[in-house]
């Protein structure tokens, strides 16, 4: 009976978390199609890569770690005076805890950015992918695996149990908006532009089923809804810009919010005739997860690759367990862009 109501117990706290809350970054503006589908195709360039990696909670036992790869692309960007058609996915991949509680989704979007005035935006997208969750059950430790003669744990002793967790795949759907405005620089030095955008997404729209082992009821994954903004402004005269942002979501009772600023330096300004490195910024901020972690962020940007690194500092009662230690997190950009651009932002 003991160990019946341990297993149950584990399966049932593993089934709330997943039902409760989805794979997170704090660099979430490194991962734009997590965020929102119509960020899809939405940056200056033909294609854009991005790869992503966190690692978090090594302090109090098995880290968690989380892997996650997107692509994306705008068609007709250059040649089109009304809008363009995006097309972009992204898999990641999610470890957790001792027994490797492991999420795998692979997500396809696509976007298309209506441009309704000279300087604004309206995108729309759709979502559609796949999700599998599965557990390694053999690194689970049962009662009757308790030795007295070593006092502990013995893994030698049969734990005389069938393996009580199901994996499973499972469908995923989801749509965003998106709505973009900017203000152009007076001059090519001036720095004076404001650029802005906001957005919302909803993803598992489906509400997927789950079954996490054979005796369990049945469960859905709760549908997540997020909005998220972001501004640009160009402090006059100055090589500096000011980059706030803030990005809420809500799935099930669970909420996170994040709320912060940015502040890019230009480092070399752009030139076609001369100059191995035609761009290149500095970006250092912070951001605050509500309830959870403070965050510190650097970037540098070179040409079209960007490299960042953030860490996240427990604020919450669980630092007395971690002594603040949160979790470090790297993103790496690379868009391919053509020699001139009309850019829509």
């Amino acid at each position: 009976m003991k160990k019946l109501i341990i297993v149950s117990l584990f399966i049932s706290a593993i089934a709330f978390t997943t039902k409760a809350q989805d794979v997170h970054f704090s660099q979430f503006f490194e991962a734009p199609q997590l965020v929102n589908p119509a960020l899809t195709g939405y940056f200056v360039g033909d294609h854009r890569f991005i790869a992503n990696f966190k690692d978090q909670w090594k302090a109090i036992g098995s880290p968690y770690r989380t892997y996650a790869f997107a692509y994306d692309m705008g068609l007709n960007k250059t040649s089109s005076e009304t809008g363009y058609l995006a097309l972009g996915g992204m898999i990641f991949a999610d470890k957790a805890g001792d027994l490797n509680l492991t999420t795998i989704q692979g997500i396809v979007n696509i976007a298309y950015h209506l441009k309704i005035s000279d300087n604004q935006t309206l995108g729309a997208a759709l979502s559609g992918g796949f999700g599998q969750k599965s557990m390694d059950m053999t690194a689970a430790q049962w009662d009757n695996q308790y030795d007295i003669n070593v006092g502990g744990f013995n893994p030698n002793m049969a734990s005389n149990e069938l393996n009580p967790f199901n994996s499973f795949t499972y469908p995923d759907l989801g749509f965003g908006m998106l709505y973009t405005i900017k203000n152009a620089e007076s001059s090519m030095t001036s720095n004076d532009g404001i650029r802005a955008n906001f957005g919302f997404g909803v993803h598992h729209i489906n509400s997927p089923k789950m079954k996490f082992y054979s005796d369990s009821d049945t469960t859905k994954l709760a549908p997540r809804i997020s909005g998220h903004g972001q501004f640009q402004f160009g402090i006059p005269n100055s090589n500096l810009a000011i980059i706030p942002g803030f990005f809420y979501y809500r799935q099930g009772k669970m909420q996170e919010i994040y709320v912060g600023a940015n502040f890019r330096y230009r480092l070399k300004e752009h030139s076609k005739y001369t100059g191995f490195i035609n761009d290149a910024y500095f970006s250092l901020g912070g951001y605050h997860r509500f309830a959870d972690a403070a965050i510190v962020f650097a970037q540098i940007e070179l040409n079209d690759i960007a490299f960042g690194v953030s860490y996240d500092v427990n604020v919450s009662k669980l630092r007395v367990a971690t002594t603040g230690r949160g979790g470090l997190e790297l993103s790496l950009r690379y868009i391919i862009a053509p020699t001139t651009q009309k850019s829509f932002y």
